[in-house]
Formats: structure tokens, C-alpha cells, sequence
């Protein structure tokens, strides 16, 4: 059975840009990168493309990205009774979704073109980042992995204590974060011109809901946390990462083709990646 994955398609406001002061949302302008159908060579003989476009839903879009090779085939000729080598294109293309509501891509993976499906997000990442209407948007596009969170926070919940808790955050890309503790270091970041930046707190014992409540939005953003924990009373603390798993949905092939209910069961693996903030 097949799985596609998520991940966090952002747009990022760079130093020098003005991005979104003209009056257009993030939405309408990653909206905007993917209706162009966008086709560029990221590298030689390897030209990368988006096509296929079409609106699932009210707030979704479904492309197809690829990517055009040029081989050398070398063939006989029946009626020269020669070899002879003849160029030929292969067009190998996966199935993307994009969920404009909340920023996020589906990718279903493609083993001819790249050996994980990370590789293929970073291609497109590359290829929305040279396009001209970015850069003249002043912006930078950034696709991260959406991490499942659920092991982390059961080691978490299930630890003697919790003496250290350590999170990433990137520039503001608001959508759905956590507010009191997640949106005010983005922002920070944002007024001090950085491009990233990390915040750790240390205790005798922290606060699970607290750490659960934050985890949950970074993991939303494609962020990474990590957390010092004691398994037992006196033990010396271990390290224990967020990054590991990403969400993934398992579907058949019926299922794909209905978009609209694919893109539903997307937005509902979302959630549960959220669902403390939905209590």
C-alpha cells in the first residue's frame, strides 16, 4: 500500500524583500509559484517541472512534479545494418497535493526520481526558489518535514523526569503555532534579522504539558526539539530528538482518485499532529 508524506511549504520574507507589503497573502502567492507551472534545470541534463494543476476542494491543489532526462540509447539499425546511438527523454513525474489553508504539501514518493522522498521536496524547493516572481517577491521558499511527534512525547510522558527541553525555531510563517511561547520566538527572530534560532529551559522536573503543547507546534513547521530526560531516579539524563519519523498516510489506489478525500484525510493526520491545541 502506498504512503504519501507532509511536509511545510513556507515562504519566508528575506532580509532585503518586501514581501506581502503589496497586499497579497502567503497564500495567494505560494498559490500563485505553483498555477505558473514552473520548469527549470537544477542541474545538467536534469530539468525539473510542475504541471498537471488542478483544484481539489475549495482550499487545495493537486500537480504532478517531475523532472526530464536526456539518455543516449544505443540501438541497430535493421535497414543500415548499422549501431548507431540516438538521444532519448524520460519524464518520470510523482503526485503532489497542496493544502493552502495550512501551508502543507503531500508528496507521494517516486524511487526514479530520488531514493527518498526528501529528495524529491528538496528538488522543489530548489526549483520554486528560482523562479523570478520569488525574487521579486523578496521572499525565500522553504519545504520542511512535518515530524510525528508521538514517540517523542511518550518517552516525554513516560520519563521520571524531565530536566531539559531544547527547540528550533526559523522565521515567521504563521500558520496555526502555538502562541504564547512558539509565535514570540519566531517573531524575535524576525526583529533581530536572524534565519534561525534555538531556545533551551532546564529544571528539576518540567512541565509535560507545556513541552507538549510546544512540541506539537514545532513539529507543525518542520522545526526540530530535543529533550534531557531521566528515565529513573539518580540516572544520568539522555538525549531524546523529535526528528525521526514523518507523517505519512497509508492509501489505496482507489483512493486516489478521489483528491478531495485524500486531501481530508491529509488535514486530519495534521490535526493529530496539533490536537493539544484543539482540547
Amino acid at each position: 500500500m502506498p504512503s504519501i508524506y507532509l511536509f511545510r511549504l513556507k515562504a519566508i520574507k528575506t532580509a532585503q524583500g518586501a514581501l506581502f507589503e503589496n497586499g497579497i497573502s502567503r497564500e495567494g502567492f505560494l498559490t500563485s509559484v505553483i498555477l505558473r507551472k514552473p520548469s527549470e534545470e537544477l542541474r545538467e541534463g536534469y530539468v525539473w517541472h510542475v504541471g498537471n494543476v488542478l483544484d481539489v476542494g475549495e482550499d487545495g491543489l493537486l500537480f504532478a512534479a517531475g523532472r526530464t532526462t536526456k539518455k543516449s540509447k544505443e540501438l541497430y539499425d535493421e535497414e543500415t545494418g548499422d549501431f548507431i546511438q540516438v538521444d532519448d527523454e524520460e519524464s518520470p513525474f510523482t503526485y503532489v497535493y497542496f493544502d493552502r489553508k495550512y501551508s502543507i504539501l503531500a508528496i507521494e514518493p517516486k524511487s526514479k526520481l530520488s531514493p527518498s522522498v526528501n529528495g524529491i521536496a528538496n528538488s522543489l524547493e530548489k526549483l520554486f526558489n528560482q523562479q523570478a516572481s520569488v525574487h521579486d517577491y523578496g521572499a525565500k521558499i522553504e519545504i520542511s518535514e512535518i515530524w510525528d511527534p508521538e514517540d517523542f512525547l511518550k518517552q516525554i510522558r513516560g520519563a521520571y523526569s524531565v530536566v531539559g527541553f531544547t527547540v528550533e525555531f526559523s522565521k515567521p510563517n504563521p500558520f496555526d503555532v502555538e502562541a504564547d511561547f512558539h509565535k514570540p520566538m519566531e517573531r524575535y527572530i524576525e526583529s533581530t534579522g536572524g534565519a534561525k534560532g534555538k531556545t533551551t529551559v532546564q529544571g528539576d522536573d518540567l512541565d509535560r504539558n507545556s513541552i507538549e503543547k510546544v512540541t506539537r507546534s514545532v513539529a507543525s513547521t518542520g522545526n526540530n526539539a530535543s529533550a534531557r530526560i531521566r528515565h529513573e531516579a539518580r540516572q544520568r539524563p539522555v538525549t531524546r530528538h523529535l526528528r525521526g519519523d514523518p507523517v505519512s498516510v497509508a492509501f489505496d489506489e482507489e483512493e486516489r482518485q478521489e483528491p478531495k478525500g485524500l486531501m481530508k484525510r491529509f488535514r486530519e493526520a495534521y490535526a493529530r499532529v496539533r490536537r493539544q491545541d484543539e482540547k
